[in-house]
């Protein structure tokens, strides 16, 4: 049987014990239809999973008895920013899927002068981030924020960015250091921005 992977809060964690109430409760028992005595993983965002058995279901929360914690290794050592042009017609909900599923720590969409979709659900995407981080097994946090486009930019204080946008029809990618841009010298009218990678100079890409 497939062990299967609860979300809780640190806070809720005593004497070796998850408490586990809320949506994820609900979800463990009217949806994964878990039971007393089924094994879990608890992750809690700290990148470790915690291992335990369901020793009691209660009429709105559920108890995990851990009995050991590991270190993830599907969490990514390093951590990765994506910063992305807010999509219409719901694109947003599979780009938060398909960048939590390739590794990346934080999303922020951002809003411009060629972004029409500017009303971003930061609650469901948040939720959608916490649901793909089950499926590819990781034990860390994703976070999902908006921004405008200038800030997004500033934000790259002695970072290294990857930038992929169109121009004149063609797909265009490049690296540069955040020292050498500024949201005078990088705008949403020079170049069809997409969104961009951002990591620490040298310890990450």
């Amino acid at each position: 049987m497939e062990i299967r992977r609860l979300h809780a809060n640190l806070n809720d964690f005593n004497d070796g014990v998850f408490e586990i109430s809320g949506d994820e409760f609900n979800y463990a028992v009217k949806v994964l239809r878990q039971k007393q005595g089924f094994s879990v993983i608890v992750n809690v965002g700290d990148g470790y999973d915690y291992i335990g058995i369901i020793t009691e279901i209660k009429k709105d929360r559920l108890c995990v008895k851990v009995s050991e914690k590991v270190e993830n290794p599907a969490t990514p050592k390093n951590k990765i920013t994506l910063y992305q042009g807010s999509c219409k017609l719901g694109k947003n909900d599979f780009i938060v899927q398909k960048a939590v599923e390739l590794g990346v720590s934080s999303i922020v969409f951002f809003t411009s002068d060629f972004v029409v979709e500017k009303d971003v659900n930061l609650e469901r995407l948040n939720k959608i981030a916490k649901e793909a981080l089950k499926q590819c097994d990781r034990a860390d946090e994703v976070t999902v924020e908006l921004s405008t486009f200038d800030n997004a930019v500033n934000a790259a204080i002695n970072r290294v960015f990857f930038c992929c946008g169109i121009v004149s029809g063609s797909i265009v990618s490049r690296s540069v250091s955040s020292r050498s841009v500024s949201s005078r010298s990088v705008s949403s009218r020079s170049i069809g921005l997409g969104g961009f990678f951002l990591g620490s100079t040298g310890k990450h890409g």
